[in-house]
């Protein structure tokens, strides 16, 4: 059992059990988002949008007069992939739930690294960090 320290009123501290975490407490990390992807004639992605910071371009298009340095697609700030590193099938689980994704790992411009995949039951593509 972990301990935390709590000030009490003399202003000493005092250790205090730490309750465990429950299974209702946890919450999952780096789950993935779904994403749009542009693919190129060899089916490669060129384009990813949907992922970037509200600091990014709007969700909406720009006016006229408004700069966006980022590629809109859909309405969607996006992201040029800058290079492809690795390209790879994942089919599971078939005794359940059937899980089939063609994923691919890139780097977009602006350094930042990520693995998109396909959901071939779906054609949907979602984005996750490494």
């Amino acid at each position: 059992m972990t301990r935390s320290a709590t000030s009490t009123t003399n202003g000493k501290r005092e250790a205090r059990p730490k309750a465990a975490a429950r299974a209702g407490q946890l919450r999952p990390l780096n789950l993935p988002r779904p994403v749009e992807v542009t693919l190129d004639g060899a089916g490669l992605p060129v384009v990813v949008a949907g992922i970037f910071s509200p600091s990014a371009c709007p969700p909406v298009r720009p006016e006229p007069e408004e700069e966006c340095s980022e590629p809109m697609r859909n309405g969607l700030a996006g992201k040029p992939v800058e290079s492809i590193i690795e390209i790879w099938h994942v089919d599971d689980e078939w005794w359940r739930e059937p899980i089939s994704r063609r994923c691919v790992e890139v780097i977009l411009e602006g350094g930042k690294h990520v693995v998109l995949y396909e959901d071939l039951t779906t054609n949907d593509w979602f984005m996750q960090r490494p």
